[in-house]
């Protein structure tokens, strides 16, 4: 694929200044957006502001896209469904989940995310950059997000973007924090401390027998779970009898997913105490997982049938973090919000995940019965306060540390990707920031309209924020209750 590289000037980090950036910026190709992160939500945003006539710069981190799929070897989906089973998301998730199916390996997602982007014209992708820096100038009503600068991961070289809208679609917000915006960590909002959710590197599996993995599923024997042709989940009780070699690491359950060929993803040591910002920590974690898989496929060798003959394959190139940064936008989304299926008047679609909170203490148990509420994402939560022209599509949108059990899931950030890019065409009509259109009645009226057009299901409030409207269903598709992610 053809990238089209910004004509900015280059120069070292310790040189930059909002100044410089800005002038640097000025000199640079502009585009109408600027989405950064090479994730699922970034390419739903891209590709939403695409298809309604933005001109879009997607800039990633990996020389591919997919990010967490890809990057982090997630290989399933954390479906939002109805009570019934029914999807309760369409839109672009539809999309891509019908290209994908409900389990696939990082090649095929990468794939798939880099074929949407390419049919779109409108797109430009450009590779290996890593936000360093974001240049603000003051705005009517805040700060306004002026120029980014970017570090080549391969070159080191720096270059600067600029645009009148900015989609930060990294897991982490981190355009966001550079530019200044007030956010919490881990649990901080509880007033306990800074703890993140634990973090896991998934693994693969080479010689397991699927076929007596996916239909040898004892629900007396390994309690609530189950398998299909494509993965298997629960084990909990199995999980029992096993001891971790390191008291900062749990394995209460297993999550496999069917790559092809006698291949499994595993998706089970968790490893707390570790703050997913900080390289040193991730790599902590990488050593302490890469020791306690051996142990593990050890023991399912002994004890699970189809494993008999498994051994340890290859590890994911990123740890997988679940949660690091919670920003203060113009909207929260609270765990009652959740729990209670409230769907906000600037609801930009649905949600349903249970509150899936992985523990901060190996000695801390589920708080939540994993249970699904319908509930809407407001867009209020996706706008960080403070910040006119920047939107958040990712875990990291403002939430409290138990509702982000929930909404950091990728399929709800693929949604808040699409409203994000959708929110942008539609500013960029008016001349107008995010703030601006978050504030507006009207305006919001006009984003769900437009997204309801695109297939999107945004859910109709009432006065009291409860559901009213049926939700149209899509065919049945799989339970995913007692799977935790």
């Amino acid at each position: 694929m053809f990238i089209r590289h910004f004509a900015a000037a280059l120069f070292t980090a310790a040189s930059l200044s909002s100044a410089v950036i800005a002038a640097s910026a000025a000199q640079s190709r502009q585009p109408d957006l600027l989405v950064i992160g090479g994730t699922p939500a970034g390419v739903a945003a891209a590709v939403a502001a695409a298809r309604h006539g933005e001109r879009v710069e997607l800039i990633a981190r990996r020389d591919i896209l997919g990010g967490t799929l890809t990057d982090a070897m997630m290989d399933q989906w954390d479906l939002n469904l109805g009570t019934d089973g029914g999807s309760i998301q369409h839109g672009i998730f539809d999309e891509i989940h019908r290209d994908l199916g409900d389990a696939f390996g990082p090649a095929r997602a990468a794939q798939s995310f880099a074929e949407m982007v390419r049919a779109e014209p409108r797109i430009d992708v450009r590779y290996g950059e890593l936000p360093i820096a974001a240049a603000t100038v003051p705005d009517s009503d805040g700060m306004r997000v002026d120029a980014v600068t970017f570090r080549n991961v391969h070159t080191g070289a720096t270059t600067v973007a600029c645009a009148p809208l900015v989609i930060d679609a990294t897991d982490f917000g981190d355009v966001a924090a550079l530019a200044g915006a007030k956010y919490d960590v881990g649990r901080q909002d509880t007033g306990r401390d800074t703890r993140m959710q634990a973090v896991t590197l998934m693994f693969t599996v080479q010689d397991v027998d699927w076929a007596r993995v996916a239909n040898g599923y004892d629900l007396a024997r390994f309690g609530p779970g189950g398998g299909s042709a494509r993965r298997a989940w629960g084990y909990a009780e199995l999980m029992r009898a096993y001891t971790p070699l390191d008291s900062r690491v749990l394995v209460r359950d297993l999550n496999f997913g069917y790559l092809g060929q006698g291949a499994v993803s595993v998706n089970a040591i968790d490893v707390v105490g570790i703050d997913g910002r900080d390289a040193e920590q991730l790599a902590l974690a990488r050593r302490l997982t890469t020791l306690e898989a051996n142990r593990l496929v050890d023991f399912l060798r002994m004890r699970l049938p189809g494993f008999a003959r498994a051994r340890l394959g290859g590890f994911a190139p990123d740890v997988y973090v679940r949660e690091t940064r919670h920003f203060q936008g113009l909207a929260r989304l609270t765990a009652g919000d959740v729990w209670s299926g409230r769907v906000p008047a600037d609801s930009i679609g649905l949600s349903s995940y249970p509150l899936d909170l992985h523990p901060v203490d190996v000695r801390e148990r589920p708080a939540y019965a994993p249970y699904r509420h319908v509930y809407g994402v407001p867009f209020g939560a996706l706008v960080p306060r403070g910040l006119t022209n920047l939107a958040l599509a990712s875990p990291a949108i403002s939430a409290s540390h138990l509702a982000a059990g929930s909404a950091r899931v990728i399929p709800t950030t693929i949604e808040e990707g699409e409203a994000a890019g959708v929110a942008a065409a539609l500013a960029t009509r008016e001349a107008i920031g995010f703030a601006t259109l978050a504030r507006s009645s009207e305006r919001i009226a006009a984003l769900r309209a437009e997204l309801a057009a695109s297939g999107a299901i945004v859910g109709t409030p009432s006065a009291s924020g409860s559901v009213l409207a049926t939700v149209a269903k899509a065919a049945p598709r799989e339970r995913t209750e007692g799977r935790k992610r």
